[in-house]
């Protein structure tokens, strides 16, 4: 048999190795779950890190997350949390999403995690987002999107889309109360609840810095 070469090679020059503390990056985060570094081409691993906390006003909903790619979730610290610290388990491709809190009103309620998810190495790759009628359970929205990893991208210049692309998902729904009423049981729901993860916030500063750093290059150029 020929001999194995198990030899990784070193890194891009425009790729260093990046190290954070998760507890750190989550101190500063503006969403419920941030990429902790911004490689997401194709075949990265992209580790992300996710923060909930409970609370008398806390309200997250329950949605399902569809995706053709692994993720791996580690549980780094938590308190009345349905996860436990140190856990550790692969989400299914298509898996429930919520706090995790057993009491979301309970204000010392919270946990911590580790959320790595596979860019697809070649190929497409697509994820989901789906809401199940809440008394009923059946399906009354689902909703595609592209998750394909462009050749050399960074979250600087594309942002994360697992998180930046949801609001315009979500937005049809929560307009229309014809598209929140579940055909099967009639029941009404309620508009899901965007911002309790925060990823309005991401979406809208995503944008703006992307347009700061467009004028700022167009500037430099005038400046030659």
């Amino acid at each position: 048999m020929p001999e194995l070469d198990l030899a990784i090679p070193p890194p891009r020059a425009d790729r260093p190795p990046l190290k954070t503390n998760v507890f750190a990056a989550m101190q500063h985060a503006n969403t419920q779950l941030i990429p902790l570094f911004p490689y997401l081409h194709p075949g990265a691993m992209v580790p992300a890190g996710a923060i909930l906390k409970g609370g008398p006003d806390a309200n997250y909903g329950h949605f399902f997350h569809h995706n053709t790619q692994d993720e791996v979730v580690v549980t780094l610290a938590s308190n009345g949390c349905m996860l436990q610290t140190g856990q550790v388990f692969v989400g299914a491709r298509i898996h429930g999403v919520n706090s995790f809190l057993k009491n979301e009103k309970d204000p010392a309620a919270y946990g911590v995690l580790l959320i790595t998810q596979l860019q697809a190495e070649a190929g497409p790759q697509t994820e989901a987002v789906s809401l199940r009628c809440e008394k009923c359970h059946e399906e009354i929205f689902f909703r595609e999107f592209d998750a394909t990893p462009p050749a050399d991208a960074d979250e600087t210049r594309h942002p994360f889309v697992s998180v930046a692309l949801l609001p315009d998902l979500f937005q049809p729904f929560n307009s229309d109360e014809t598209l929140r009423t579940c055909g099967k049981c009639g029941h009404r729901n309620a508009p899901f609840l965007v911002a309790a993860w925060g990823w309005d916030r991401y979406a809208m500063q995503s944008a703006l810095t992307g347009m700061g750093r467009n004028a700022l290059g167009v500037a430099a150029e005038g400046q030659r």
